[in-house]
């Protein structure tokens, strides 16, 4: 009888420490199933802040692409816009000198030269009208190239402000030159030796070879600071 009782209790003992250590491993199992689930949390947590980060950083990007193509396309416009400018001052003033003086002339000529005074104060009178619309035509075209130049001023570097300033500069003294020519074409002096234009014109044509020169420096600044967009 005790034998059975003490076979009974040792099996009892056996089976109480299978299940302590049962319970003890099935709680470390569930311990380390908590802690897997915690990491895949924070693995989850992780993937979806990276998700978010990323597309954020996606948008930041492709708005930043959008203003930088904006900005690119505006300076482009602008600068071009000046160059258009430039170049039609230049026709213009050609246009004046080279093309519609000379018909205002030869028409005061013509009734200049008639021996009648009433007549020759008339040829005075319209040739100095037509001069007068002639340098309000080239006054016109430098004022739209100067103001055109200042609006370029907002969204250009130091070192092109300082080219513009040497464009403005050099356009300003060509347009003076321009008019002192056609003021002494109206003279008569000029009417009775027009040798003594020959200075001015020299004048004109150094002054033409400085502002291409000024042109061309603006043209690569411009090219470059669009480069760095």
């Amino acid at each position: 009888m005790e034998y059975i009782i003490g076979l009974i209790s040792f099996l009892l003992g056996i089976a109480s420490g299978y299940f302590i250590a049962y319970g003890k491993e099935k709680g470390k199992n569930r311990a380390l199933k908590e802690d897997i689930e915690s990491l895949e949390d924070q693995k989850q947590q992780v993937q979806i802040k990276y998700t978010r980060e990323l597309e954020d950083l996606k948008k930041d990007n492709a708005l930043n692409i959008e203003l930088r193509k904006h900005k690119y396309e505006e300076k482009k416009i602008q600068f071009a816009k000046l160059f258009t400018l430039l170049d039609k001052f230049h026709a213009k003033s050609n246009e004046i000198l080279m093309e519609r003086f000379g018909p205002i002339y030869s028409k005061f000529m013509e009734n200049y030269l008639v021996n009648d005074e009433s007549t020759q104060n008339e040829a005075i009178a319209e040739f100095n009208q037509s001069m007068m619309g002639l340098f309000g035509e080239l006054n016109q075209e430098h004022l739209k190239l100067t103001t055109e130049t200042n609006s370029i001023r907002l969204i250009s570097s130091e070192v092109l402000d300082d080219h513009l300033d040497q464009l403005t500069a050099k356009v300003g003294e060509a347009t003076n030159t321009a008019q002192e020519m056609l003021k002494m074409m109206a003279s008569p002096e000029f009417w009775a030796n027009q040798t003594i234009l020959y200075p001015l014109q020299i004048k004109a044509e150094e002054q033409g070879r400085e502002i291409i020169f000024v042109r061309d420096n603006i043209r690569k600044q411009m090219k470059d600071e669009l480069d760095q967009i």
